[in-house]
């Protein structure tokens, strides 16, 4: 774990069983539907990253937010992402389709994020939203070449990782 750079957080937030997904306008992952997050800025935790960058995105205040396990994407370099699962704060509401400079924002119910027809969504997030929703934090590890999925991996973290990681 500690020989990937974990730059990133990405956040799922749901309400019920719908997901706040964002339908990215730019690089990367530009057309493709993913939760929402960025970078973690110099001197920043990571969940503290996630608070700023979910509001930043949607103008959702998360009061709490979970730490559902990271995401290792392999190719020419490695790079890791701090995973976060939250609920819509009561009494908070998003009204959508939203348009954001980011790109569009919209609720999307879970059957439709992993039907394996949906070719709109990331391609890995179809693999760890599972195990984000029931299981411990896990890494997850993708191996991609010409942004092709070639190999998924998934580990259970030590109950200590989100120290471990940054």
């Amino acid at each position: 774990m500690q020989d990937v750079p974990y730059p990133y957080t990405l956040c799922l937030i749901r309400q019920g069983e719908q997901f706040l997904l964002l339908n990215r306008q730019n690089q990367p992952a530009m057309g493709m539907w993913n939760g929402v997050g960025g970078k973690i800025e110099p001197g920043e935790t990571p969940t503290a990253a996630v608070v700023r960058e979910t509001f930043e995105e949607t103008r959702i205040m998360l009061s709490q937010v979970q730490f559902a396990g990271t995401a290792v994407l392999r190719a020419e370099q490695a790079v890791g992402i701090y995973l976060y699962l939250a609920d819509l704060p009561d009494g908070q509401t998003l009204a959508t389709p939203r348009a954001t400079r980011e790109g569009i924002l919209d609720w999307k119910s879970l059957n439709w994020v992993l039907d394996p027809d949906n070719i709109g969504i990331i391609s890995n997030l179809k693999h760890y939203l599972p195990n984000i929703l029931s299981g411990p934090p896990r890494q997850h590890t993708f191996t991609y070449k010409q942004h092709q999925l070639l190999d998924y991996s998934t580990t259970v973290l030590p109950a200590d990782a989100l120290h471990l990681t940054y």
